[in-house]
C-alpha cells in the first residue's frame, strides 16, 4: 500500500513538472516573459552594463578633462602672447615719449640760446659696453663739426666731440670718468661769479667735479653751474648742473665741488652740437 502511494506521488510530481515545463516553453514561444528567467537576465545585463559603463564613463571624463587642459593651455599661450605684445607696445610708447621729451628739451635750448649756432643730430650708436663713456651721432665734418665742440641733450651739457669723420661723430660723455675733457664753468652767486674747471666725474656719487676755483667765497649748496667763455673758445651759459656738496680743504681755493648733472644720461636720443 505504501509502495502504491509513493508511486502515485511520483506520477503527480512528474505530471506537474511536465506541465510546468510545458507552460514555461509555451510562454517563451508566445513571446511572453518568464519572471524568474527575465529577472535573472535583467540582473546579468545590468551588472554587465555597470562593469562596462564605469570604465567608459571614467575614460570619457578623462577625455573631457584633457580637452579642458588643452583649451586652458591654448588660452594661456594666447594670453601670454597678448601680454608680450602689450608690453612691447608699452615699451615702444615709453621710448617714443622719452624721445619726444628729449627733442622738446633740445628745442627749448635752441630757442633759449638763439644767438648760438645749434646743430641737430640723432644718436646712431650707443654700445652697452661703453654706455657711460661715449656715443655716436649721425653727422660729422660735412655738417661743420670740429673736435671739442660742446654737445647738449635733455636740456643740458652732456659731453664734447672727441673724434669725427665726414658723416659720423664720437661724443665723449661727461660721465666718462676715465677720459675727461676739462671744461671752464661758472657758478653764479648773488654778489659775484665764481669760475672753475669741470675736471672729472665721480662714479660713486654720480657727480661731476669742479676744482681750480678762482675765489674763496662761500658757495651755497644748490647753486647753478653753467659753462663759461672766460678762457675763450667755449660757448657760455650752457646748463651743467647744481652744487650738491663741497669737499673742503685747508684753502678754499682748493675746494672741490660735487655737481648733480641737469641732463639725464640714461636716455639720450637726440643732441644739439653747440657752435659759437
Amino acid at each position: 500500500m505504501n509502495r502504491y502511494k509513493k508511486s502515485r506521488l511520483v506520477v503527480v510530481i512528474s505530471i506537474l513538472s511536465v506541465f510546468s515545463l510545458s507552460l514555461l516553453f509555451l510562454t517563451a514561444y508566445q513571446g511572453g516573459e518568464i519572471p524568474i528567467v527575465s529577472d535573472g537576465v535583467r540582473q546579468s545585463i545590468a551588472f554587465l552594463d555597470e562593469v562596462v559603463s564605469k570604465p567608459t564613463q571614467f575614460l570619457s571624463k578623462q577625455k573631457d578633462y584633457l580637452n579642458d587642459l588643452v583649451a586652458a593651455y591654448k588660452e594661456n599661450q594666447e594670453l601670454k602672447s597678448t601680454l608680450a605684445s602689450l608690453e612691447n607696445s608699452i615699451s615702444e610708447m615709453e621710448s617714443l615719449k622719452n624721445e619726444n621729451e628729449s627733442l622738446r628739451q633740445n628745442l627749448e635750448i635752441k630757442e633759449a640760446y638763439a644767438d648760438k649756432q645749434m646743430i641737430s643730430a640723432l644718436v646712431s650708436v650707443r654700445s652697452p659696453n661703453s654706455w657711460n663713456q661715449e656715443l655716436v651721432i649721425d653727422i660729422g665734418k660735412d655738417a661743420g663739426l670740429t673736435e671739442n665742440m660742446l654737445v647738449v641733450a635733455n636740456g643740458a651739457l652732456v659731453g664734447t666731440i672727441d673724434s669725427l669723420d665726414a658723416y659720423s661723430t664720437t661724443v665723449k660723455l661727461l660721465t666718462n670718468s676715465d677720459d675727461f675733457s676739462n671744461i671752464p664753468v661758472k657758478i653764479s652767486l648773488e654778489m659775484t661769479d665764481v669760475y672753475g674747471i669741470l675736471s672729472g666725474y665721480d662714479t660713486d656719487s654720480h657727480s661731476l667735479i669742479i676744482n681750480q676755483l678762482n675765489s674763496d667765497v662761500e658757495i651755497p649748496v644748490g647753486s647753478s653751474v653753467v659753462t663759461s667763455d672766460l678762457a675763450g673758445g667755449t660757448p657760455s651759459n650752457i646748463p651743467v648742473g647744481k652744487v650738491a656738496s663741497i669737499k673742503s680743504s685747508s684753502s678754499n681755493l682748493n675746494r672741490e665741488l660735487y655737481i648733480t648733472p641737469t641732463a639725464n644720461f640714461s636716455n639720450i636720443y637726440a643732441v644739439m652740437v653747440v657752435g659759437q
